[in-house]
This record gives structure tokens, C-alpha cells and sequence, in this order.
């Protein structure tokens, strides 16, 4: 039966208050590590046609969608969907087993990943997405009746489970400008995680029951979720979205043969290993990928890949080169099984030996699939223009992955997708690390993204080297306190360590919470190292691995000669900052490490950092008139405070 879009959920909530107290209390009496979203970066208006204040106009069919195309800014493609989409973020990281390569994630967070409501048992209708008017006017009489609507539906997939009674829900909107609830999913408790379901295409002319008319020139669908209101919890993944005429409802067989998601590592399980560590001839891991037929019929498909090494020093370029035949396919050619994801890997080998004395190597490799989708264009074909132009499947056939050889380790690929949060005062989180090398080597920072938050206090975290885990004090390399500064894209701060830690084949660097606050740390949901997690409550001895967090933390050591401590008497300290008072744009030392901006509450203050010939320009985002505080490292801590002038 045909219903409107509008919920209530007044009665829903006061059902479920009770079970998801249960869920809360439970959920952190007998666990020290919760996943919890990260702020998105704002839209930036001027480059988006999000900052758009109409729609956008009805286009012709077919539509298609399988956000693999235009995902820059982690929104639906601007071309295909309404502004209200952008709080449904696009990524490779929250599907499991997708039918083709990104998702379009739908959780409880508005466009900034901020929850929709503090209320932790609020629920109410969360992230929408709304498509680009289709004229459905345009269509003949004679056709309707084949104009069908299909996609992909998963439940949780690496997000968070949505409880019983949440709703993945479908709605049309009609000639007279209403929403109309044509398809809905609940959580009846028979959805796995791990499987993407397809959905049989839908007949838009038998959902026109009643008064509801959809075949006009402004027609819409949404897709709309409902559940909690309070954070990245409750999550569908949506994707291959398709509408068009000259279908049927057994039509779910298309030209497409795509990647399903990036290339794991060559240096598993790191992203990312120092250079010194593997030495001129390493044994290079396969990276694996998967790839899916969307036909009902097997199909051939050429694979070849493109790989180009560039290494660094001193701004030289040197290239070297990568052998990287697939290891499981005849002459390079393998055959898909219908409606189906295989599995491939690359035999990667060297053909010359890496050159140690760069500073880096930075390696770039580009897969691509020989898929021909279009190959077989005309009438009766496998691609008919007159039914799928002007789509493109070959859209979704290429792949890059970067893989940086430096001065660190790195699980994670440099992209978080959530935070990860330790709970309680005085618990620690200690990561594991196994080394590529027998040989000693000396740790001289760490590297950690600290994401924006709700909360924009000033705190600090103690970070820490264990050479064990024993639960004795003789296992601490070395502790140190240090102020924590979130950023955002992905920007990592380093903390630097002066004298440097020597350590042999396995270490552990973690950190301590010294208070109560959320201090997520980025996580990456691309790479799963989290058997190499483990903590400790505050008053045990027992370190307890992790077994229910999926992924990377955005956590790297730097290997590197420790600076020389300052043995000489220091010199009295006076002012390096300039102009000051200013108008809130001021300069430090280049030196300066680890700089935050502070009023006189204490509150952290946002500003932009730019690196010149010999200083540092801080220009404060939002200058007020008065006193401020800006703290940071130059030798040893320094603070200073600095006046904005009106």
C-alpha cells in the first residue's frame, strides 16, 4: 500500500527508549574503543554547483548512477542529485562486496558530519537524497509500461548496524508536488552486512495507484533513511541506480564490467614502510582487487595495468619500473562468471633494485580493466545506444593507488573515513608494529591526525613507545605529554621526540587519555589492522586486544638521527611574534612545530598556517578585536600572547 513519506515517530521512540539504554550501557561498560564520525569539510560554494539556490533542470532518461564518477568532494555526482543529497557522503570505505566501486552512505550526520541531533535516542528522518527532475512526460504511451527503476541496498556493510524498525525508504514525488512511499526496508533481522542486495526493478506505471500520477516532466525519486538522529549510526549503503524505458522486471543485466575497490598493499600489511627498512631487492606483496561482471553471461576481460616509480631527492626524478603481469590469468585475459565479483592479484615483481640513497620513493599504480563495455555497440547488441546512450560503463574500469616509501610505517592509506575514541581517563591504546628489518632503528616522532570535533577545548594526550605489553612500567620506552591540535583533510601533526628511541623488530606507540574528553583519532576503514590494537583501563595491569574495531589508525612513527639536546645555558626569551598588536594575520619562527591558537576561555581558535622563505604566516579565520594566546614549539614550549587590533 502506497503511503506518505511523513513518519511518526513519537510512538517509535518511546518504544525503543528503553532497549537502546540497554545498548548504551552495555555498549560502554565492556568496551574502551567506540567508532564516532568526523566533521566533513564545508562544501566550498564557490566551486560547487551545490551552492546553487534552484534545481537543477528535468533531464531525458536513462539515469544512472554508481557514484564511481565525480566523487572529489564526498557528495553525490551535483549532476544527478538535488543539494539536499550532500548529506549522504559518497566513499570506498562503508560498503562491503559493492557492485561496482563507491557507495553512497546514509547514516545519522548532516553535510558537515555533525549529528542531526544531540539527543542519543532521537530517531527521526536522517540523511535524504533526492534525484534530478527525469521527464517521464517525454515518455510515449506506448513505452511506459518499461520504465523501471533498479538499484543496490546494504545493510550496515563497516558502518554501524541499523536497529530493528529502522527504514531504508523509496519515494516518488507526483504531478501534484507530494511524496509518495513506494518501497521501504526495515531491519526484520534477516539483512548480512557483508551482501549488497539488489533490488527488482520496480515499474513505475504499476506504483501509479490511486490519484498518483508520475509520468510528468518534473518527476522525482528520494531516497530517505530513517533512524538515529545522533551520529554515524543506523547506516544503508546505496548504489548502481537505474532508470529507463525499454526494461522489464526481469531486466537486471547490464554491459558493465567495473572494479569493485583499490589495490591493497605492496608492502602488506603497511601502506607505507621506511625505505631503509626494505632495502634494494624487497619482497613485494600481490596487492588483490576484485572485479564484477554485471551481465548474466560470462564475459572475457583484458587486464593490463600502468605502474610508474618516481623517486625523490633533492628535487631529481628518477624512474624505474615494476613487472606486474596478473598472477591468476592465461595471457592476461580472465573470464567472469555472471552477475559475479572475482577475486584477481598482480605478481608484481622489480626489474631493477630500489635505490636507497633517495629520500623517498613515491610509486603510483594505475590498474585499469581492458573490459571493452563498449565494444559491441549497435542494434541487438551488447550495448544499444538506442537504450543506454549516453551512459558510459567504462567509467568505473580504472583504479590509482599511491604507495609512499619514506621514513615511517603506515597501515593506513592516508584517508579517514571515521574517528576512533578511547573512553575513560588514564586508558591507553597501544598499536602494534612488527619491522621490515633485523636492524635497530631510532623512532624521532610520531605522526597522528587528530580530526575536528564537537569538542574544541585545549587537551592533552600522553604518547608513548613500549618495547611490551606486560602491564609492568618497565615496558615504557618513553612518555611524553603533548597538546593536541585537530585539523582537518587528512592533516597530519607531528610530535616530535628531541632524543629520539631506539627500537628492534617489534614496538608498540600508543597513547593515554588525560581526561575524560573525546579525542578521536582518524581511522581508516580501507586497511584492517585492528588485531595490532589494544588496551588498558586505568588501575589494570591487562592489556586486552581489540576485536571489534575494524580498520587503520591514522598513527605513524618517523624514523630519522634524534636532534642534539640543548646543552648551553638558553638565552632569556623574548617575543617572535610579529606585527603585534595585528589585524589577525601574524608570523612565528619557521621552526615552530605544534601550533595552537587560543582565547582567553581557553577555546581553540581556527587559523590557516602557510610556510614562507624564513617564517610561519598565522592568519586567524575569523579575526575578533582582543587578547589571544598562541602556543607552540620553537627548541622548547613557548606562549605568547598577541592582540588583534579593531
Amino acid at each position: 500500500m502506497l503511503k506518505s513519506g511523513m513518519l511518526n515517530i513519537e510512538n517509535y521512540i518511546l518504544k525503543k527508549s528503553f532497549s537502546f539504554l540497554f545498548f548504551l550501557v552495555s555498549h560502554f561498560c565492556f568496551s574502551q574503543l567506540e567508532v564516532v564520525s568526523i566533521l566533513r569539510e564545508p562544501v566550498d560554494e564557490k566551486k560547487t554547483s551545490f551552492a546553487r539556490t534552484a534545481g537543477l533542470a528535468p533531464m531525458a532518461l536513462p539515469f544512472w548512477d554508481d557514484f564511481s564518477f565525480n566523487v572529489k568532494n564526498g557528495y553525490p555526482n551535483e549532476t544527478l542529485w538535488e543539494v539536499d543529497s550532500k548529506s549522504v557522503g559518497v566513499n570506498n570505505g562503508s560498503g562491503i562486496n559493492p557492485p561496482t566501486i563507491y557507495v553512497a552512505t546514509f547514516d545519522g550526520n548532516d553535510a558537515l558530519g555533525k549529528p542531526y541531533s544531540p539527543d542519543p535516542l532521537a530517531k527521526g528522518n536522517a540523511d535524504v537524497m533526492t534525484s534530478r527532475p527525469l521527464k517521464l512526460g517525454d515518455v510515449v504511451s506506448a513505452n511506459r509500461a518499461s520504465v523501471f527503476l533498479s538499484f543496490f541496498y546494504q545493510f550496515e556493510g563497516n558502518g554501524d548496524a541499523p536497529e530493528s524498525g529502522d527504514i531504508l525508504s523509496l519515494l516518488f514525488k507526483n504531478d501534484k508536488d507530494q511524496w509518495i512511499e513506494v518501497w521501504s526496508q526495515t531491519n526484520d533481522g534477516t539483512l548480512l552486512k557483508d551482501v549488497f542486495v539488489e533490488v527488482p526493478p520496480l515499474s513505475i506505471q504499476n506504483l501509479e495507484k490511486g490519484e498518483h500520477n508520475f509520468f510528468h516532466n518534473d518527476f522525482q525519486f528520494r531516497f530517505q533513511a530513517f533512524g538515529r538522529l545522533s551520529g554515524p549510526y543506523d547506516v544503508w549503503n546505496v548504489d548502481y541506480v537505474y532508470v529507463n524505458q525499454r526494461r522489464s522486471a526481469t531486466d537486471t543485466s547490464y554491459p558493465d564490467r567495473a572494479l569493485t575497490n583499490g589495490l591493497t598493499s605492496l608492502f602488506a600489511p603497511y601502506f607505507s614502510v621506511p625505505l631503509l627498512h626494505l632495502g634494494t631487492n624487497p619482497v613485494l606483496s600481490k596487492p588483490f582487487f576484485y572485479c564484477t561482471n554485471r551481465r548474466n553471461l560470462e564475459q572475457p576481460i583484458n587486464n593490463f595495468s600502468l605502474v610508474k616509480i618516481s623517486n625523490y631527492k633533492n628535487g631529481a626524478i628518477l624512474n624505474t619500473q615494476l613487472i606486474d603481469p596478473l598472477d591468476n590469468a592465461a595471457n592476461n585475459t580472465i573470464v567472469l562468471k555472471p552477475k559475479s565479483i572475482t577475486q584477481l592479484q598482480t605478481a608484481t615483481q622489480l626489474s631493477t633494485p630500489f635505490d636507497i640513497t633517495m629520500d623517498s620513493i613515491k610509486i603510483k599504480f594505475k590498474l585499469k580493466l581492458g573490459s571493452e563495455d563498449l565494444s559491441k555497440v549497435g542494434p541487438g547488441q551488447e550495448y544499444d545506444p538506442a537504450i543506454f546512450a549516453p551512459i558510459d560503463f567504462r567509467i568505473n574500469d580504472t583504479i590509482s593507488t599511491n604507495y609512499l616509501l619514506s621514513n615511517f610505517y603506515a597501515y593506513d592509506d592516508g584517508t579517514a573515513e571515521y574517528g576512533l575514541k578511547t573512553i575513560g581517563k588514564n586508558t591507553e591504546l597501544a598499536y602494534q608494529f612488527n619491522m621490515k628489518t633485523a636492524a635497530k632503528d631510532t623512532i624521532i616522532a610520531f605522526d597522528m591526525y587528530f580530526p575536528k570535533y564537537s569538542d574544541t577545548t585545549v587537551q592533552t594526550v600522553t604518547l608513548f613507545i613500549a618495547k611490551s605489553l606486560t602491564g609492568n612500567a618497565s615496558d615504557y620506552l618513553f612518555q611524553q605529554s603533548y597538546t593536541v591540535k585537530r585539523t582537518s583533510n587528512n592533516k597530519f601533526t607531528r610530535f616530535k621526540i628531541a632524543t629520539g628511541v631506539e627500537v628492534q623488530t617489534k614496538f608498540y606507540i600508543g597513547w593515554k587519555l588525560n581526561s575524560e574528553r573525546i579525542i578521536p583519532v582518524g581511522l581508516d576503514r580501507n586497511n584492517d589492522s585492528g588485531s595490532n590494537i589494544f588496551t588498558k583501563v586505568s588501575g589494570s595491569e591487562v592489556w586486552v586486544q581489540n576485536t571489534s574495531i575494524y580498520g587503520s589508525i591514522m598513527l605513524r612513527p618517523i624514523f630519522g638521527r634524534p636532534e642534539n639536546p640543548t646543552t648551553s645555558v638558553e638565552k632569556p626569551h623574548s617575543s617572535e611574534v610579529y606585527p603585534n598588536p595585528s589585524d589577525g594575520i601574524f608570523y612565528l619562527p619557521i621552526q615552530s612545530e605544534q601550533i595552537g591558537l587560543y582565547d582567553l576561555t581557553g577555546r581553540s581558535i581556527e587559523f590557516d598556517e602557510r610556510s614562507e622563505l624564513k617564517t610561519k604566516q598565522i592568519k586567524i579565520l575569523n579575526p575578533a578585536t582582543g587578547l589571544y594566546v598562541v602556543r607552540y614549539f620553537n627548541q622548547r614550549w613557548r606562549t605568547e600572547k598577541i592582540i588583534v587590533k579593531p
